[in-house]
């Protein structure tokens, strides 16, 4: 585990050096959270009211706007701990990956990854801005046969978990952190198949 996570750190941008917002953009920060139950990595995603001004309805990480005055990564945990009840501090952050601008929304947003360490309480969603949280396996994420593609003419990828659909945005923010989550496991797992050096002659 603490190799996984010292080698995704590697591949990160520090937490105060991942770069800057789009200039004229709304300012906006998430929070890929990784956490294990029984050993294996997962992911929570909240999955937005239909009635909200923003991205209705549509699965999300966790996070929201940056405020005046506010860090990118203090933001992101103030929504986090709004959002699905984690408090503030609580997260071990990792780092950050590359900004994102979203067009339609006029949204700047900065993906932060962040390790909650045990033990992990319940999640409680916000029901002012939440339906729900979608606790999804990072394998399966990271599981490219599970994405699959829409067969109209605005083609575009999405993964199907429980009744709820991650597409948007959000599968353009995880596409961006795909890379480096997939080698920091492939290069644990490496390390940790790799036999005893021989002892030495005594």
């Amino acid at each position: 585990m603490a190799d996984f996570l010292g080698r995704l750190e590697h591949l990160l941008h520090p937490i105060d050096g991942w770069g800057e917002f789009r200039r004229g953009a709304r300012k906006a920060a998430v929070v890929f959270v990784l956490y294990q139950v029984d050993g294996r990595w997962m992911v929570p995603f909240v999955r937005r009211r239909a009635d909200m001004r923003d991205h209705p309805g549509q699965v999300a990480l966790p996070g929201g706007g940056v405020q005046q005055g506010e860090s990118a990564w203090s933001a992101a945990q103030r929504e986090v701990a709004e959002e699905i009840g984690v408090p503030v501090g609580r997260l071990v952050p990792l780092g950050a990956g590359d900004p994102i601008y979203a067009a339609v929304s006029n949204f700047s947003v900065v993906p932060f990854v962040a390790y909650l360490p045990d033990p992990v309480q319940p999640f409680v969603h916000d029901d002012r801005e939440l339906e729900g949280v979608l606790q999804i396996p990072l394998d399966r994420l990271l599981d490219d046969s599970a994405w699959l593609l829409t067969d109209d003419a605005w083609r575009f990828r999405y993964l199907a978990h429980e009744e709820s659909v991650v597409w948007g945005l959000t599968e353009r923010i995880f596409a961006g952190l795909a890379p480096r989550l997939s080698l920091a496991l492939s290069e644990s797992h490496a390390e940790g198949q790799r036999p005893d050096p021989p002892a030495a002659a005594g």
